[in-house]
């Protein structure tokens, strides 16, 4: 039996054509609609299946701050599955490309792993064919262009990229998961974002002080102090630095803090420290 012959035994047994035909190609069309979408062939099994998600979330939270010749870069180190269950607690989420350009991710873990190979093989082959390193600002430029071309099956992260650009200064770059690219002076991603991004506006944008209010400069050790475990109090007036507060309300990210500092014409360097694990 065929979708229109069932959808016409569908419309008879609730209305008569020749009272109401408007009524009943109104019927006729919500049948066929119905038939369409819920054939009696498909099982319940079936219908389950093609609701598989193919993605999912480890949870986590990265952040990003770019000074006048430095950028800092965090993370939490916990893999988490449902935000239940503990998968991993010494997981690397910041992923150094290069002398000067850093990746961070948050979310499905697969995918990030995924975006950090794609930039790897794309800056051995740049190197390969113009005998120097990338920049950080065409590297933003590359990884935004491949993160479009996945529009219809993106990456499930958050990315940022951050480096030192040609000119010696710190950049940050924010993407949403089909390439939109946006250069700021900071940035969050991950569960405990809408936790971070407040206490940056605040402390590193100064954008919800008060006038007259004291606006110290950000230099490299406050940048770090403001992304990691220092206690900052008696010298600056902060009382818990970001994922220090992160910890105690967001249950996906602990364990440990990863930081990478980038300075011009220095090194990387890796530092971690640690955070609660419950």
């Amino acid at each position: 039996m065929s979708f229109y012959q069932f959808a016409l035994i569908q419309m008879a047994l609730k209305y008569d054509a020749k009272h109401d035909p408007l009524g009943a190609m109104r019927a006729f069309k919500t049948a066929f609609a119905d038939v369409e979408e819920n054939p009696d062939w498909r099982s319940r099994r079936l219908i389950e299946r093609q609701r598989w998600n193919p993605y999912s979330m480890e949870g986590g939270s990265t952040c990003a701050v770019a000074g006048d010749n430095f950028v800092v870069v965090a993370s939490d180190t916990r893999m988490t599955a449902g935000e239940i269950n503990v998968i991993n607690r010494e997981v690397d989420k910041i992923h150094p490309l290069s002398d000067n350009i850093v990746l961070t991710t948050a979310g499905f873990h697969g995918d990030a792993l995924q975006m950090r190979k794609l930039l790897e093989t794309h800056l051995h082959k740049y190197r390969f064919d113009y005998r120097s390193n990338m920049t950080v600002d065409l590297c933003a430029e590359l990884l935004a262009r491949n993160l479009y071309y996945r529009r219809f099956f993106p990456y499930y992260t958050g990315a940022i990229l951050a480096g030192i650009d040609e000119h010696g200064k710190g950049a940050v770059f924010s993407y949403d998961p089909i390439g939109c690219i946006e250069r700021l002076p900071y940035s969050a991603s991950g569960a405990a974002e809408p936790m971070l991004v407040p206490f940056l506006d605040c402390q590193v944008g100064h954008v919800t002080l008060s006038e007259g209010t004291e606006r110290p400069k950000l230099t490299l050790e406050r940048a770090t102090a403001l992304v990691s475990d220092i206690d900052y109090c008696i010298r600056d007036g902060l009382v818990r630095d970001a994922f220090r507060g992160c910890a105690e309300r967001e249950i996906t990210t602990g364990d440990s803090i990863h930081l990478v500092i980038a300075e011009a014409g220095k090194p990387i360097r890796h530092e971690r420290r640690k955070l609660r694990e419950d």
